[in-house]
């Protein structure tokens, strides 16, 4: 999200499980001035990067309609070997939802779902950079973070296993609190009976019915099917994140 007017451009570092990780709001910055920035942190990290720039467009004047790679921002990181990777969208609503969800979901069980979580996770997200792949361990430190809430993580069963599921999270530091349909899947034995919608639909019935007023969350912009669904659903596109991927330059 944007930063307040008037307040100080901030670059975060952070890490995840493929590296260091960047990030800066464009709306803040001169592009110049943030390519520079940038250059400075990178230099000084060793191994993988991986660098967020939030509202990209903002760095181009007059706005250009060129391919990411090829904008001014694009070509401005390119100079610090940084590739463009891909975009993602934040889109938010009001809840409730205009519609009901017309399933009856569960909780998830901690102690108990776990592995059949990851397997029908790691089935559904084969393809995905961030989330496919989980291990058990990944899913114990989330359930670690204060923010985790079994009631929030919402499963629908199909003969006793699980089809598919919504977690949900809760951003208590935005004003007013947000609440996030984290992670949504079905698995691919269950394509094409409607559960991501109605999934999605259960998810932020849960979150209006917690007293949340404001719905949002992350998809990738070339995931047209789920971006369509989501537009359908009353979501609109808040926030482009940018990804841009590569090598710091400092020795390891």
């Amino acid at each position: 999200m944007s930063a307040p007017a008037g307040a100080d451009p901030v670059i975060s570092i952070g890490a995840d499980q493929h590296g260091a990780v960047v990030e800066a709001d464009a709306s803040q910055w001169q592009p110049a001035a943030m390519a520079a920035a940038l250059r400075r942190q990178i230099d000084d990290i060793a191994g993988p990067v991986s660098v967020w720039i939030d509202h990209p467009d903002h760095a181009e004047t007059p706005r250009s309609d060129a391919a990411p790679a090829q904008t001014a921002l694009g070509r401005e990181l390119a100079q610090l070997g940084l590739t463009f990777e891909r975009d993602l969208y934040r889109m938010e609503r009001s809840l409730p939802m205009d519609q009901p969800s017309g399933i009856e979901t569960r909780s998830f069980v901690v102690g108990q779902d776990e592995a059949a979580w990851v397997e029908v996770n790691n089935r559904a997200f084969s393809w995905h950079r961030e989330q496919g792949g989980w291990t058990l361990e990944q899913v114990a430190e989330r359930q670690a973070e204060p923010w985790f809430d079994a009631d929030g993580f919402r499963v629908y069963d199909i003969d006793g296993e699980i089809a598919a599921y919504c977690w949900t999270k809760v951003h208590d530091d935005e004003d007013p609190p947000v609440g996030e349909v984290y992670v949504i899947a079905v698995d691919p034995a269950y394509h094409g009976r409607g559960l991501g919608r109605a999934l999605t639909l259960a998810g932020y019935e849960h979150l209006a019915d917690s007293g949340l007023s404001r719905a949002m969350l992350y998809v990738d912009a070339d995931n047209t099917p789920a971006v369509t669904l989501y537009l359908d659903l009353g979501l609109e596109v808040a926030v482009v994140r940018r990804l841009f991927t590569g090598v710091g330059a400092a020795r390891p």
